[in-house]
Order: structure tokens, then C-alpha cells, then sequence
């Protein structure tokens, strides 16, 4: 289930997603355990496991993490149910709030805690014992109404207005024809864009280029054949968009249409 943020706070926050399944998903080879797959759809984000412990890279993933760009998919195990409350954050939004180069998030987990100290343990306290998705959302924007100084609720010009160009296009635009409507040279860009969010422009082009091509995926309007959805999404053939793609998800585009579990735009059950 998706839920959108207060209008005071959507500068920041994305959307909110509550998820929940059982073990439909089939099991890994490891006795009892299943896999989630996480990949990269251009945003950030904070999770709340309410259910059972999350593995990743075979180690404990915390109660309550942020996760910065992730440049490709990333697996993890679950040993049970899983039940998550994530608060999908704007691509440049722990920049703004938090006031680093958002590179030194990039394919990092970080405990909520370890980023903010004691701040936030109250707050974790409260998500955790709430019942209802409403009451988590409503801690949720107290905390961040009180947390988020007015400055960085309000994103960099430039940065609001690439990312605006690029979703319009897909991705299919250069760096250089970015720029070009921006009004700034190349390099600039590139600095701002790495600094705000963490990847390269060019880099957060393949990525909403690829969720372009996954909503094709999921329209009944749209060609019945993959090659017919590789060329409406701007790929060359059909061969271009199986490797553009398995980059970003780990599978080929019929394996997930397929054969996945999918919980959310960029989190699915394999």
C-alpha cells in the first residue's frame, strides 16, 4: 500500500509504503529463508522491519535503517514474514537535511540511530507500537516536521529542475541536451548532481529509463512483445534492453514478468 506525505512535508518525503507478506515467495536454498530483492528506482529511503530479522550480505540488517542511492540490486534474506513501514525519501533529500554530500550514503546502509544519535529512538519507539498505518504516518511527520529545518524542505533549483526534465523524458536525454535546457555547462551539473544525490546524471537517466520501461511492462495498452516495449522505451533491440535491464533488477525482462513477486515499484520477492 502506497500513501502520499502532508503537503508540508512532500518536498522531502516521497511516498510512504507499507508492506506486508507471507512465505508465498519461494524459499532459498538456506532451510526456511527467503529472498527480497532490492533495485534502484532513483530515490532513497528509511525502513522499518516490524516482523522478522533482515539479512544482507549475511549480516543483521538494523531494526530501523536509511539506505542512500543504490547503484545496482541488492538481496536480502528473511527468515519469516516480513512486514516493512519505508518512508521513501526525494532524491536529494538527506542531502538537504542532513547537509552531506549524498556520494557518502551511495550503496550504504546506515542504522537510523548511528546517523542520528538519540534524536530518533522516541520516534522509532512510537512507529514500531503504532497500529495502524495512519498513527505511523502521523509520528512520522511530527518527527520530520520538527526535525527538518525550513531550508531543507526547499531543493536546489537546478537539481528540482534536471530531475524534473529527466522523468518527463524517461531518461532519454544526454547530458549535454540536460544541460543545455538547464542553461549550465556539463561539468557543473555532474558536481551538483553527485553532490545532491549521489550518482551522476547520466547514471540516474539509466535508472528512470528502465522504470519507464518496467510501467510499459505492466500496461495492457502497450505492445504484446518484448522487442515492442524495448522500442517504445527508447532501447535499440532487444538485446540492449535485456542488458540495460538485468543491471538494474539482476533479472531479464521476461524472468520478471515472469517469475517474481512484487511488492513494490523497485522491491520484489525471488
Amino acid at each position: 500500500m502506497q500513501r502520499p506525505p502532508s503537503v508540508q512535508l512532500s518536498g522531502f518525503i516521497r511516498h510512504y509504503l507499507f508492506l506486508h507478506r507471507d512465505d508465498a515467495w519461494r524459499r532459498t536454498e538456506d532451510a526456511g529463508m527467503r529472498r527480497l530483492r532490492l533495485f534502484p528506482d532513483g530515490n532513497t529511503g528509511i525502513v522499518f522491519n516490524l516482523s522478522a530479522n533482515l539479512m544482507l550480505d549475511h549480516r543483521a540488517l538494523p531494526e530501523v535503517f536509511v539506505y542512500g542511492q543504490i547503484q545496482g540490486y541488492r538481496d536480502i534474506d528473511c527468515p519469516g514474514p516480513a512486514q516493512l513501514f519505508i518512508i521513501v525519501v526525494q532524491p536529494d533529500g538527506f542531502h538537504r537535511w542532513l547537509g552531506l554530500p549524498a556520494r557518502e550514503l551511495k550503496d550504504k546502509v546506515v542504522s537510523l540511530t548511528d546517523l542520528l544519535g538519540g534524536r530518533s529512538l522516541a520516534f522509532q519507539r512510537a512507529v514500531a507500537a503504532a497500529e495502524t498505518p495512519d498513527e505511523k504516518i502521523r509520528h512520522t511527520e511530527a518527527f520530520f516536521g520538527e526535525m527538518l529545518a525550513y531550508p531543507a524542505l526547499i531543493p536546489d533549483p537546478l537539481i528540482a529542475a534536471s530531475i524534473g526534465i529527466i522523468r518527463e523524458h524517461r531518461g532519454l536525454i544526454r547530458v549535454h541536451q540536460l544541460a543545455g535546457q538547464l542553461g549550465c555547462h556539463p561539468r557543473r551539473l555532474e558536481r551538483h548532481f553527485t553532490t545532491a544525490i549521489g550518482l551522476s546524471p547520466k547514471k540516474f537517466c539509466t535508472i528512470i529509463r528502465a522504470h519507464a520501461y518496467l510501467r510499459y511492462l505492466g500496461s495492457p495498452s502497450r505492445p504484446s512483445t518484448l522487442t515492442g516495449y524495448a522500442y517504445d522505451s527508447g532501447y535499440y533491440d532487444q538485446a540492449h534492453v535485456i542488458h540495460a535491464f538485468r543491471q538494474i533488477t539482476g533479472l531479464t525482462p521476461s524472468q520478471y514478468r515472469k517469475n517474481t513477486l512484487r511488492l513494490a515499484v523497485n522491491f520484489i520477492g525471488v
